[in-house]
């Protein structure tokens, strides 16, 4: 007996064609329909690929009728795309359109022609962007069949083959894990007095203090050093420092490195006795925290002797709009002699620029200066390695991802990202139980994923049974 030959249809037109799928897609879940050999497989969510074994069977087929097949995509509402038709022929019908190719000038048999017993595997991808309609519902391929012989032209029942639906990828939401800093850290984020040790430097004449990020100041009374919480805002200020010292000393992850403080005086008054003042108000305030927070030793203060602000002074009246703003800045820079600084000061206009200064600027040197507390943590590992398998879940690299991530599974901070990546690969019932414990902890982005999981798994679930209807 002679073997039918099979032929494969490769249909390239550009209509039907998709771009390249890119590797770093996500996968999508949807179910391949195989029905009698039919193939419907989505790549994702622009291709639609089919498979199609077409044939018919001598003793189906007359021998002088031929049967003409179109495949055709329907939608639920109506949609409908055809795919190039494929005419098999009986033996007398194709010596009877052999001879019409032959007097029409057209011996090479059309395409998609074929005789009875071959088999013609149709393969093409078509371009769901095209058709929309693809995408919801179920998605029907089913054969129109028309037999032609002897005049007549007889229309056939459709052939279902196959159905399928597009299930739309699951896409996790993976919000970057913060970093827990420790407690000091946590408070650095509202409290800028903490500085981390790395961003702590010593104190040189030349800072600005005043304009430091965080900078917090302990105001003193004029030529004293005793420490009064009620004067202008010193008990707010008093009660945070301790507060925070405390919250930290108190954390096992981090741990107070250093407490900087800077006493200041006004320039008023003799060099001397400002010096005594400014190093007296930088100990009343080491006291003062040493007593509320016992932990702090000696050894983790840095009490510096800051002398008479002129630093500051001078920045001050640089951004003042006093009309003396430039004779005083000239003084300032000219004179090297403190003393006799302050004495040009006060003879300026006759005294009337010095009283500006007393009204409006000097008052904020009578200061303990600037406050620091600096601060160090041990390194949050689980935030580290959780970021960078969800760095690798968004690359496609899942198995990478699941690697990285059960070396760290006992930090919950991880499960919204291991839910996923299971999920991505399959994995479902270990998806869900993490999901739903990242979820019940409120963890960013694990109800959202948890939700599109179970709408992903119902959708393709339903998919699945379309396809084997």
């Amino acid at each position: 007996m002679k073997k039918s030959r099979i032929h494969t249809l490769y249909i390239v037109a550009a209509a039907l064609l998709a771009p390249a799928l890119s590797a770093a897609a996500p996968q999508v879940a949807a179910p391949a329909s195989a029905v009698d050999g039919a193939v419907l497989r989505w790549e994702d969510s622009t291709r639609l690929h089919i498979e199609l074994p077409l044939t018919v069977a001598r003793r189906d087929l007359r021998s002088n009728y031929s049967l003409w097949l179109t495949p055709r995509l329907c939608g639920e509402r109506g949609d409908t795309l055809l795919l190039p038709e494929t005419v098999f022929r009986g033996r007398l019908n194709r010596k009877k359109a052999a001879r019409s190719r032959v007097l029409s000038g057209t011996p090479a048999p059309a395409s998609g022609e074929l005789a009875a017993g071959d088999t013609l595997l149709l393969c093409t991808t078509v371009d769901v962007d095209r058709h929309p309609w693809m995408r919801y519902g179920t998605v029907s391929l089913s054969l129109r069949r028309e037999e032609e012989g002897c005049c007549n032209l007889r229309s056939l029942p459709d052939s279902l083959v196959g159905r399928t639906a597009f299930v739309p990828p699951f896409e996790a939401i993976l919000p970057e894990v913060p970093d827990n800093t420790g407690k000091a850290g946590e408070l650095a984020r509202q409290n800028p007095v903490l500085h981390h040790i790395s961003e702590c430097r010593d104190y040189t004449p030349d800072r600005v203090l005043r304009k430091e990020h965080g900078a917090l100041y302990i105001h003193f009374r004029l030529n004293l050093t005793d420490l009064d919480p009620a004067f202008r805002e010193n008990r707010a200020t008093l009660d945070r420092i301790v507060q925070i010292t405390r919250d930290i000393f108190a954390d096992t992850t981090s741990s107070v490195v250093r407490i900087q403080i800077i006493g200041l005086a006004s320039p008023e008054g003799p060099v001397r006795l400002n010096e005594r003042l400014a190093g007296g108000r930088a100990m009343a305030l080491q006291r003062y925290i040493q007593e509320r927070v016992p932990q702090a030793a000696d050894s983790l203060f840095d009490t510096v002797n800051g002398g008479e602000a002129w630093t500051e002074l001078r920045d001050q009246i640089a951004d003042s709009s006093s009309p003396y703003r430039e004779e005083m800045l000239r003084i300032i820079d000219g004179e090297t002699d403190v003393d006799r600084r302050e004495r040009l000061l006060k003879q300026l206009d006759g005294g009337r620029a010095y009283r500006y200064l007393a009204d409006n600027l000097l008052s904020d040197q009578r200061n303990s200066g600037y406050i620091a507390i600096c601060y160090d943590y041990k390194p949050d590992v689980a935030a580290r390695v959780t970021n960078a398998a969800q760095a690798e879940i968004r690359a496609g690299r899942y198995e990478e991802a699941l690697s990285l991530l059960r070396t760290v599974e006992q930090d919950p901070r991880s499960h919204n990202a291991l839910g996923a990546v299971l999920y991505l690969l399959g994995r479902d019932d270990e998806a869900e139980r993490f999901l739903r414990s990242a979820a019940s902890r409120r963890e960013p982005g694990a109800e959202e994923n948890l939700r599109s999981l179970l709408r992903t798994r119902a959708q393709r679930e339903a998919a699945a049974r379309a396809a084997a209807e």
